[in-house]
């Protein structure tokens, strides 16, 4: 234990913040009087965020083995915190009596546009010719040029810009090639450009100090990834793509990217659960409701801070904050 202390000093100091940061939180909201139950839910998952990338840092920062144990101990305290915490949330809740209705009430009034983001992927727009198969799996120089002009000219556009991934569709999706998409913004247009050229490169260059290139804030990039079922026109899943991004760099750290494009390739009922055992940052949390007040009760219930919802042909992804803010700015 103090061995793994001593190794990880940074990483132990970061956690402690957290967690005083988490709790004084949410004293501040108890003591306030504010609508306890929405408020203390929306501290319990940013305290939860912020360990996962405490812990998904360390993860890239380590070896296999020693990871596994760490990370095991790690998740096993903000477990027993989180569950802590919970259990005096549900007691605060018995007491003071307070509902959501009241909330999905004042967003009834509200369009969906009004209270989540579009997310816009390149295959939405009719005059690009863009292809999966090309980009994804041969790797063609200009199906990726058409991509990172997308990419560019979608900073100037309202919604969020997505990738789109398809499953059971027999596509030969390359990892590495995913990745180096993944890693595309205007900090790291000129690097890549040689790698998405040569396949030899797809699994060489160097995607740590990219990434970091990639999602800063002085530029624009890619903000989520959609994952489809050839089944259905509507997302099944999705994921934040900065984190979906250092997920798989691991994988490619570790020499399993050969493991990825098996599950990105297979055919099958369970895929998306497979790769969502792969990837902690998949997620289903994906419904079709067109009512703001709907999404928000479901959101509420099921203690999530951000879901994905369909309109139609268009996803939004919807964040609880942000309603919440929207429904007490209307009261």
């Amino acid at each position: 234990m103090f061995q793994f202390v001593g190794d990880n000093l940074l990483l132990v100091f970061t956690i402690i913040g957290a967690i005083i940061s988490f709790l004084a939180s949410f004293i501040g909201v108890v003591s306030q009087k504010k609508p306890v139950q929405v408020l203390a839910v929306l501290a319990v998952l940013g305290f939860a965020v912020g360990i996962a990338y405490q812990i998904s840092a360390y993860n890239v920062k380590q070896d296999a083995a020693r990871r596994a144990t760490a990370m095991q101990q790690i998740e096993q305290a903000a477990k027993k915190a989180r569950d802590n915490v919970i259990s005096e949330i549900n007691f605060t809740v018995e007491h003071t009596k307070i509902t959501v209705d009241a909330i999905a009430k004042q967003l009834s009034k509200s369009t969906m546009k009004d209270v989540a983001t579009e997310l816009v992927s390149i295959r939405d727009r009719g005059n690009i010719d863009f292809e999966e198969t090309a980009a994804f799996a041969k790797g063609s120089p200009e199906m990726w040029n058409t991509y990172e002009k997308w990419l560019r000219s979608s900073a100037n556009t309202a919604g969020a810009p997505s990738l789109s991934l398809t499953v059971n569709a027999d596509h030969h999706y390359d990892s590495g090639l995913i990745l180096a998409y993944l890693l595309t913004s205007g900090n790291t247009r000129n690097i890549l450009n040689g790698v998405v050229s040569s396949h030899s490169e797809w699994h060489r260059f160097n995607a740590e100090e990219l990434y970091f290139k990639a999602f800063s804030a002085e530029t624009s990039h890619l903000g989520w990834v959609l994952f489809y079922d050839i089944t259905t026109p509507h997302p099944v899943a999705y994921a934040e793509a900065d984190t979906f991004a250092q997920e798989l760099m691991v994988y490619h750290r570790l020499k399993q990217h050969g493991k990825i494009d098996q599950l990105l390739n297979s055919n099958g009922v369970n895929t998306i659960s497979e790769l969502q055992k792969a990837f902690p940052s998949i997620q289903t949390a994906v419904f079709a409701s067109q009512s703001p007040g709907e999404l928000v009760k479901l959101m509420i219930d099921r203690q999530l801070s951000v879901s994905v919802t369909s309109v139609g042909n268009k996803p939004y992804v919807a964040e609880l904050v942000r309603m919440i803010q929207l429904a007490a700015e209307s009261n």
